[in-house]
């Protein structure tokens, strides 16, 4: 009875395993130093693949996007020296009267842009992909011994519609490259 009740765990576990949408990840991440300064640039993927986030988005919840962003000296067999970090805020918000969808670009809590947007695909991909020209000043420092890291927290979660917790990507990082 015990085996029985094992094996049907185990296939439960793995079924539910199977359907669960792949995890987001940062990819095509880089960094490039040119003239004391380093821009980064890389794109979200699979953020929108479960239906959840494109339902929230179209009942009118807010949804947002935080892009954490550091750079750091990396030392092995020592700790890095961090030295500098920026948080890219994307928040979208959908007006069902005008059937138009609204997008705020916030570096650091200040906005930088909005914009609107009629059509879903290209707020999509305004929304995963991100360039950051002159992002961090590096003042003297050499590029090669930098990098920079990047994780996106998605959403918040409820766990048995008690306990919350955010849906987030896991680090990345790159060396920076010089121009």
């Amino acid at each position: 009875m015990r085996a029985r009740f094992v094996v049907t765990l185990l296939f439960v576990a793995t079924t539910l395993s199977a359907a669960a949408p792949p995890k987001p990840t940062i990819e095509n991440l880089s960094a490039t130093a040119a003239q004391g300064k380093v821009s980064v640039r890389f794109t979200l993927d699979g953020a929108f693949r479960n239906g959840e986030m494109v339902e929230a988005l179209q009942s009118g919840l807010p949804t947002s996007f935080t892009y954490n962003v550091e750079i750091y000296r990396d030392r092995p067999y020592w700790f890095n020296d961090d030295f500098g970090r920026a948080s890219v805020e994307v928040i979208c918000t959908f007006n069902s009267v005008t059937r138009e969808y609204l997008l705020n670009y916030r570096r650091d809590r200040r906005l930088v842009r909005s914009e609107t947007f009629t059509d879903l695909a290209p707020l999509v991909k305004r929304m995963t992909a991100i360039e950051e020209p002159e992002l961090f000043e590096i003042g003297t420092r050499r590029p090669y011994k930098l990098k920079v890291r990047v994780k996106a927290d998605l959403m918040r979660g409820w766990l048995m519609y008690v306990i919350p917790w955010e849906i987030s990507t896991r680090w990345r990082d790159v060396r920076v490259q010089p121009e």
